[in-house]
């Protein structure tokens, strides 16, 4: 009885119920033996008048026989279920089935559970999927596609025999799960685009998967991914391969203000926690490891509710001038590789800020130094010059320039000063009386050199005669802004101790929604209403406009509040710094590229791995790559260098495919080498694995080609989803079948008529 099992989901009921077909039958037959056949001469003459219609009526009683026989069978194929693939069903076009499998191989299938991946049963599903569909005596052909790599399948369009599962079986053992973020919808449209030029086919699209329900509900582009799929009349098999939703936390965020810090200063990471689960989170510790080593000591998290998270800061010391990779990492749950992040940090023996001052006395470029150069306690390093060193210095050197009672500078200074800020320089104006504001008004702000926000007119004096300025100054309103936090707490103070008596007056013309527009934020006003400080960006740099002193020409402001002063321009120096060219983070998924020019290093990159737990990338530690020439600038995703006429070197690294810290090498023609350090980190859009259901997933394609299956129940690769519609079909026939049996009957019954 096993080869019924391939048509039938319960075959025991097929050859009672076949038995039971001969009972209409047998009831037949009896009925035309239970009369005895009598001659006389009337019932001669009806015979021989109905001799006419004997034949229709013979005819009729064998419809009837036939509906009954035929009612009896599809009550049958209903109790067993009857199966017929889409080959099959399509046998007379020569169609066959084409099955296209979708293995989720995104991060969150790295989730243990009884001690194996969610991944690797996925992995066996799929075997078991294709090893049982290939004894199947029809024509299938099978495409294998990975959720993260969709345009990179293992198999394409392939018949599905013994041969197939030789090679196919080694590839599903040997892949491995990816660090990467993906969604089902890519993997979707490419399973749609392969069945839509495949024509004459009855398609099924599986998809095994952890069925999270970030990536299913509430998103409309799955929902038009799938209805792609229904126009085709594709069977979707969603086959689930976790039982429940389990809790997981993760370190959702992990960032500093700056990836640059002085010997012996507290760098602060600002750290978010996420739960999620359905219980709340208690008595958590994060250990700190900085190039490999525990510091001492954890970190303390907060009490997390379910589905909440917390933010936290810490703070660390480096005793080391260096490169340095840091990683905070949770206790192990479900989802281990989201429980650590990396970050790489350029430790120098201290920060340099260059503060030019035109004036003659330098006065305000004293107060700036006093108060945030202090290499012991702040890490910070200024240097006092006049605007002429900027054209005869390397301004890469420096974290921030501050500007302060410039006049005017020379073309090639504006120049440098533009250059600088586009790389991500940062640089605070602080103009003052002698400012020649025609200067400042054209060559600071062409679209070459967008140095300067807004249009000066003349400096403006408070009113002593006013009625709110009786003492002739007037006192600033802050917005809130990292700089003026010491200014927005309302219980310091320090912002009423303030008095200033001049400022510079803008344009009338430029009000706060025009200079919105052009990508200018207003930081503060005085009372009366005047804007007197600016932000806006060029390039990677920030530029920040004072059109007050920051001496005590126009103020009280060095004295008066010395805390707030030191504090905000502590904070400006924070605020503005260089980005380090040495270090940076990026996301595991996001391409890594490298361009420069061929005149500033050789085509040789070289590439320190961090290590993987994956078997075949375990000792994968170390590739040496050779850059091509390209004839086009460093796109999105590249670390490039200054662009050159001689042409680019670019290359790419396939291997950053995994979380940790990558060290980049790359040789200049004297053959010095130039470190990069490269932080990947996991994505955490990929951390909450709550599971959607499948009343949830089912209801996003209305025609009922969707269903969603237990890995547990999924059997061989057949057109079983086909047999959900023939049921429905059977149904509707058997209805029709007895209706018709029915009207037949009351045709062929004698009623005779009654009298009234």
């Amino acid at each position: 009885m096993s080869w019924l099992s391939q048509y039938f989901l319960n075959p025991s009921f097929v050859l009672p119920g076949a038995a039971l077909a001969a009972v209409p039958i047998i009831i037949h037959l009896l009925s035309r033996l239970r009369y005895k056949r009598v001659q006389f001469a009337a019932m001669e003459f009806l015979l021989q008048s109905d001799e006419l219609n004997r034949r229709r009526l013979i005819i009729e009683q064998l419809l009837l026989l036939l509906l009954r026989v035929l009612a009896v069978l599809l009550i049958m194929f209903l109790i067993a279920r009857l199966v017929l693939d889409s080959s099959g069903m399509m046998m007379l076009r020569g169609a066959t089935t084409h099955h296209v499998i979708i293995i989720d191989d995104s991060l969150s299938m790295r989730a243990t559970d009884h001690d194996a991946t969610i991944f690797r049963r996925a992995i066996d599903t799929v075997k078991r999927m294709v090893s049982q569909g290939s004894g199947q005596p029809r024509t299938q052909r099978v495409t294998v596609l990975t959720m993260t790599q969709p345009d990179r399948p293992l198999v394409t369009d392939r018949t599905l025999d013994g041969a197939l599962i030789q090679e196919l079986t080694p590839r599903l053992d040997n892949l491995q799960c990816s660090y990467k973020a993906a969604s089902p919808v890519a993997a979707i449209v490419a399973a749609e685009q392969i069945l839509a030029g495949d024509g004459g086919v009855a398609p099924q699209v599986h998809i095994v998967t952890d069925l999270r329900k970030s990536d299913w509900v509430s998103r409309t582009e799955m929902a038009t991914a799938l209805k792609g799929l229904d126009a085709l009349d594709a069977e979707i098999s969603v086959i689930s391969v976790t039982e429940e939703s389990p809790s997981n936390l993760v370190i959702s965020r992990m960032q500093s203000e700056t990836l640059a810090v002085a010997v012996g200063i507290p760098w602060r990471l600002n750290l978010t926690i996420a739960n999620h689960g359905i219980q709340k989170s208690a008595g958590l510790r994060a250990d700190v490891f900085v190039n490999g080593t525990a510091l001492p000591g954890k970190v303390l998290i907060p009490d997390i509710e379910p589905n909440s998270s917390a933010e936290l800061s810490h703070d660390i010391v480096f005793d080391a001038a260096g490169l340095q990779e840091i990683e905070v990492r949770l206790e192990e749950d479900i989802l281990r590789e989201d429980n650590s992040r990396f970050v790489a940090v350029e430790v120098t023996d201290s920060r340099r800020v260059l503060v030019i001052d035109d004036e003659a006395e330098q006065q305000d470029a004293k107060y700036v130094s006093l108060a945030i150069s202090d290499p012991g306690l702040t890490g910070i390093v200024t240097e006092q010059r006049t605007s002429d060193v900027l054209t005869s210095v390397d301004l890469d050197q420096y974290d921030s320039i501050y500007l302060l009672n410039v006049r005017e500078l020379p073309a090639d200074a504006v120049q440098y000063l533009a250059a600088y800020v586009k790389a991500g320089g940062g640089i605070a104006w602080f103009p003052d009386g002698q400012a020649n504001t025609r200067w400042y008004n054209s060559a600071l702000q062409q679209d070459s050199a967008k140095l300067f926000p807004v249009q000066l007119t003349t400096v403006h004096s408070a009113d002593a005669n006013s009625e709110d300025d009786t003492a002739g100054f007037d006192v600033p309103v802050f917005e809130d802004h990292f700089i003026f936090l010491a200014y927005n707490d309302p219980e310091s103070g320090l912002a009423d101790a303030l008095q200033f008596t001049n400022w510079f007056l803008t344009a009338p013309d430029q009000g706060a929604s025009e200079l919105s527009a052009q990508g200018v934020q207003t930081l503060a006003r005085m009372k009366d209403g005047s804007p007197v400080v600016f932000e806006h960006s060029f390039g990677k740099g920030r530029i920040l406009t004072f059109l007050i002193s920051a001496g005590r020409r126009w103020s009280n402001w060095p004295i008066a509040d010395s805390p707030g002063y030191v504090v905000m321009h502590l904070l400006m120096a924070q605020y503005l710094q260089t980005p380090s060219r040495v270090v940076s983070v990026r996301e595991v998924g996001d391409e890594l590229r490298f361009a420069w020019p061929i005149s500033e290093y050789s085509d040789v990159l070289e590439v320190f791995l961090p290590a993987s737990d994956d078997d075949q990338s375990r000792d994968d530690t170390f590739v040496r790559l050779q850059a091509t020439p390209v004839t086009s600038n460093a796109g999105e995703g590249e670390e490039s260098g200054a662009g050159n006429d001689d042409g680019q070197l670019s290359v790419t690294v396939p291997q950053a495919n995994r979380p940790g810290t990558f060290r980049i090498k790359r040789f200049d023609l004297d053959g010095e080498t130039n470190e990069q350090w490269l932080a990947m980190n996991v994505s955490a859009a990929e951390s909450n694995l709550q599971s959607a259901t499948a009343a949830e997933v089912e209801q996003l394609v209305e025609s009922g080609s969707l269903r969603v299956i237990s890995a547990e129940t999924t059997g061989e690769l057949t057109a079983s989803d086909a047999g959900r519609d023939v049921r429905w079909f059977l149904l509707g026939l058997l209805v029709v079948v007895l209706v018709a049996e029915q009207l037949l009957s009351l045709r062929l019954s004698f009623h005779p008529e009654v009298k009234a």
